[in-house]
């Protein structure tokens, strides 16, 4: 901790004695040098920035910044800057920004950067309106699982869009267009996510990345115009590759966001915090508003909590869908079933009516008939041994005993305790048939 206090101190007195107007990260907002809408800023009481932009190893431009938000959801800013052209000369801007309107997550914001008063080596001291810079912005965020993107589109004028590194003499108002995105990853979540950014501001690309470290802390690391980096430091080349700084020269960005939240009292004036409607900074309730930053890891492990619930509720809503379909299959076996067991409830029925007729045939010995009718009982019911039994006995009394055997076997088989027909098999081995009679049911 003792190592960190000392690098903060460092970071200061390096930014008061090496402090361009629009140094990256010090201006209201989420990105380098666009306008932009910070979604998280109703959370914080105040921002407080220290960057520096490295041109060379001699030159640089250095910021301190400080932003907040008021009752009223407008963004004020002040910035202290000294720049690497002029030399000696330093600049106190203020900025100011407000959302006007709101619908899902689309937000609109205008203001006005860059009032600035000049001291020192510039052409004009005192205050100085030549590269004030009114803009609108449309910004959209969109979350995807744990996943965040946020894009910003504007129009703009000032130092916004004709950013230059040297003193611009002969500045004259002008309007262009910027953009950003912003990627906000899970990576460190429980400190606030690792986020990089990706904008135009008008001359050139920048790119970014914060680092978020001890909750309240960010280390924002970024290229400004990285599409010309292969021109950068110009300045400490020798001979023929020695060029003297250019208005679009790239510059390496370091810095740190310091954020004080918005401390919760309970024994507050409720009054005092209630937010203020229709506002894309004040949209939430006192509750998320002021709030207490000891409560950040409970908050996180509730929302994982909340993220395994949800998991949990759609594996059981799957298992549900699963023994809903069992449930179907299930109910339609049970009506096949039933079904056919009505089936051979028919059959059987229709097997026993033409058993009784061919029983009728047998007594009149009409053999034959007696025969038809009992092939189709055995057609309706193929598994009736009393069925088999009377066809044995029905070729017996037509001389055919090879085919009488055969079928008392079958009848047998289907069977075992089918009495009457082991004592035909039997008396039929002893030549004792004609003195046994089948005994019919």
């Amino acid at each position: 901790m003792f190592q960190i206090k000392l690098f903060f101190i460092f970071v200061i007195f390096y930014n008061f004695c090496f402090a361009s107007t629009r140094v990256s990260f010090s201006r209201p907002g989420e990105m380098m040098r666009i306008p932009s809408i910070d979604y998280s800023l109703s959370r914080k009481f105040l921002n407080i920035n220290f960057s520096h932009e490295s041109l060379s190893s001699k030159q640089g431009n250095s910021n301190v910044s400080i932003t907040s938000i008021s009752k009223s959801g407008a963004q004020y800013g002040i910035s202290f800057a000294t720049p690497a052209n002029p030399n000696n000369s330093s600049e106190l801007g203020f900025h100011y920004q407000k959302n006007i309107y709101i619908h899902g997550n689309l937000a609109i914001d205008l203001g006005v950067h860059d009032i600035v008063w000049r001291q020192g080596n510039y052409t004009t001291t005192g205050l100085d309106t030549r590269d004030v810079s009114f803009f609108a912005i449309l910004s959209n965020q969109k979350s995807i699982e744990n996943y965040t993107i946020s894009t910003h589109f504007g129009l703009g004028t000032g130092k916004i869009v004709n950013y230059s590194q040297l003193e611009n003499i002969n500045a004259k108002q002008t309007i262009g267009a910027f953009f950003g995105f912003q990627f906000k990853t899970p990576l460190l979540r429980k400190e606030n996510g690792l986020t990089f950014i990706t904008e135009f501001d008008g001359k050139g690309l920048n790119i970014g990345l914060k680092i978020p470290f001890l909750k309240l802390y960010q280390l924002n690391l970024g290229i400004a115009h990285f599409d010309n980096f292969g021109n950068y430091g110009t300045e400490d080349k020798n001979g023929a590759d020695y060029a003297a700084l250019k208005s679009d020269a790239p510059a390496i960005t370091m810095g740190i966001t310091i954020n004080i939240p918005r401390i919760y009292n309970e024994y507050s004036n409720k009054a005092n915090l209630e937010p203020v409607k229709k506002s894309i900074y004040t949209k939430t309730d006192s509750s998320i508003l002021f709030y207490n930053p000891i409560c950040t890891d409970v908050v996180e492990n509730l929302k994982d909590s909340i993220r395994l619930g949800n998991d949990l509720i759609e594996n059981l809503k799957a298992h549900n869908v699963m023994l809903l379909h069992q449930g179907v299959v299930l109910v339609d076996s049970t009506r096949k079933n039933s079904l056919n067991n009505e089936i051979s409830k028919i059959k059987e029925n229709e097997a026993m009516r033409h058993l009784s007729r061919s029983l009728r045939h047998f007594y009149n010995e009409k053999y034959r008939d007696a025969l038809s009718e009992v092939n189709l009982a055995i057609e309706a019911n193929p598994k009736l041994a009393i069925a088999y039994g009377r066809r044995g006995s029905i070729y017996f009394k037509l001389g055919d005993e090879k085919r009488a055997t055969l079928n008392w076997n079958v009848a047998l088989q289907l069977d075992p305790e089918f009495i009457e027909i082991y004592e035909m098999l039997k008396a039929y081995d002893e030549n004792l048939l004609k003195s046994i009679e089948m005994k019919e049911n």
